[in-house]
């Protein structure tokens, strides 16, 4: 059992309704946001934007700052991270249902570790590994156009078919050609739900952080655009602007490489998951106190959670067997700002990384939830 389960949010995983949301608002449906229905809807989705970087940096983003409020800002899902959180959002259901339970994990059936965003391999089928019909598919069975607006190198990756199959793919690599492929659709009489994906504030966090000189100029341009794109929609359009997750910067001597701690007892098989939560898998569940035992020396720096204890306090909502064949025994969420590393497991790039994301802290968790034009 958990030593102690950290409290989260009654919200938790809120970004599963806002897709959805924007199908049922196309389709004159009531909908989970109570959103008005409009013959188009846009969800500008950025990557690691939370909504406490808005409001720490609101001076360089003005526009978006004017709009955050209580009713404006939701929870992403556990973990706070692009792999599980993007797909729920794509599919309306939580990371117990969907299956993509983390960023690395362990697939137990093939006896091998998976990155879900970049490291699926031929034995991989991404329609397996994540079964759940997509809001895509559903919005195309229903006579809605459904289009993914994202740079090419997304196009027919298995975690885009995964997490957006049915849907139709425009290759925009710029955020002036995304803009203007979005302004393009809603000039169309047709009915659409349309997906913009932003994910250069997320990749600029991690190598320079989101406090730094560049962030800060690379938000007053997305800030801008936002800005320009939403005072001129048409009278049948709406707007959601949101993010999969925040982010949570740290400093060298808050890196903790639990290398020894993990290896001590020799029943520690994988440790996945990210740097702000580790999913440490074991050969077999008898032997987690023994593990957290051993990991007790630095636990200032972390919440040793037993996974079996945040299923049934329904971290991850309904559970599949799959999903559960997925997660680890046990899970580090990382306090303050700490990261946690095994280097046998961990690229040497993410020792590098000044920002980061994965745990229940309020700046990974809290996203903003803009509605515009509804």
């Amino acid at each position: 059992m958990s030593p102690t389960l950290p409290v989260v949010p009654k919200a938790l995983g809120n970004i599963r309704n806002v897709f959805s949301s924007g199908l049922e608002s196309v389709l004159g449906y009531p909908n989970p946001l109570r959103l008005s229905g409009k013959t188009k809807v846009v969800v500008i989705l950025i990557d690691g934007l939370g909504a406490e970087q808005i409001m720490q940096r609101s001076g360089h983003a003005p526009w978006l700052n004017s709009h955050l409020n209580k009713s404006t800002i939701t929870n992403c899902a556990f973990p706070a991270t692009t792999s599980a959180n993007i797909a729920s959002f794509a599919t309306g259901a939580t990371v117990g249902e969907h299956g993509l339970v983390g960023h690395k994990v362990w697939d137990r059936v093939a006896g091998e570790q998976i990155n879900l965003l970049i490291g699926w391999n031929e034995r991989t089928d991404p329609k397996l590994w994540q079964p759940v019909q997509t809001i895509a598919e559903k919005a195309v069975s229903l006579g809605v156009d459904c289009n993914v607006i994202a740079a090419t190198e997304y196009k027919n990756t298995p975690y885009t078919i995964a997490t957006m199959r049915g849907a139709n793919f425009v290759s925009a690599d710029s955020w002036d050609e995304k803009f203007e492929s979005a302004r393009k659709i809603i000039a169309r009489p047709k009915r659409s739900l349309n997906y913009l994906y932003i994910p250069e504030m997320d990749k600029y966090g991690h190598r320079n952080g989101w406090t730094s000189p560049g962030w800060a100029a690379m938000l007053e341009e997305l800030d801008a655009l936002l800005r320009s794109f939403c005072s001129n929609l048409p009278k049948d359009t709406g707007v959601i602007i949101t993010a999969d997750h925040g982010m949570v910067e740290t400093e060298k001597s808050r890196q903790l490489v639990l290398d020894d701690y993990y290896e001590s007892s020799g029943l520690v098989r994988f440790v996945g998951g990210d740097t702000r939560v580790n999913y440490v898998y074991l050969d077999n569940e008898t032997s987690i106190d023994r593990v957290i035992q051993d990991l007790q020396p630095v636990s200032y720096a972390f919440d040793a959670v037993v996974t079996s204890d945040a299923i049934e306090a329904n971290w991850f909502g309904d559970v599949s067997q799959a999903a559960r064949n997925r997660l680890p025994e046990i899970m580090l969420l990382a306090k303050s700002n700490y990261t946690l590393y095994h280097s046998k497991y961990f690229k040497p790039r993410s020792f590098e990384m000044i920002a980061h994301h994965g745990s229940l802290t309020s700046a990974e968790i809290r996203v903003p939830l803009i509605q515009i034009g509804f």
